[in-house]
């Protein structure tokens, strides 16, 4: 990944009113760690902001996230895109169960937050990460632990 984010990232990220941060993942499938990895490293000071990370199981989140009746919803999880290991991009919320990493996840993401879009009005972007690996193992790869720890700064800066 570049030492800046695209345009389209850069915006995807930043914060509206109320912004809802939703980690996806597995820790123990290498790179799929990703968004579990940013939720453990970022500390939100503003009450404007809040974090959750739903593991494999997203829509165990979906009523926390319909409650809080959030303004923006930002979505990080692993990706296959067949980009550049580490490399960020915007996933148009049709794609999520194309390019997000399914296997890890019990009900498709698409349908779950459509359907928390649906109830809050909220804006929704997801933010995937090319993973490098997949395998089960522990640890993400330096390339997604790169842009993962840049995620974590990022959001530590802005909450």
């Amino acid at each position: 990944m570049s030492h800046s984010w695209t345009k389209e990232v850069a915006a995807a990220l930043a914060p509206k009113g109320r912004t809802l941060v939703i980690t996806l993942g597995s820790t123990l499938r290498a790179d799929d760690g990703v968004g579990p990895y940013v939720c453990g490293r970022v500390k939100f000071k503003s009450p404007d902001l809040r974090l959750l990370d739903a593991g494999t199981t997203p829509e165990n989140v979906a009523q926390t996230a319909i409650d809080w009746k959030p303004d923006k919803i930002i979505l990080i999880d692993a990706a296959h895109f067949g980009g550049s290991a580490g490399e960020a991009r915007v996933i148009p919320l049709a794609g999520i169960n194309r390019q997000t990493v399914l296997s890890t996840h019990s009900f498709p993401l698409s349908v779950t937050f459509s359907i928390v879009q649906e109830d809050t009005g909220a804006e929704l972007v997801v933010v995937g990460v090319q993973a490098a690996s997949l395998d089960y193992k522990e640890g993400l790869s330096p390339e997604v632990e790169s842009t993962a720890s840049r995620l974590a700064e990022y959001f530590n800066k802005i909450g």
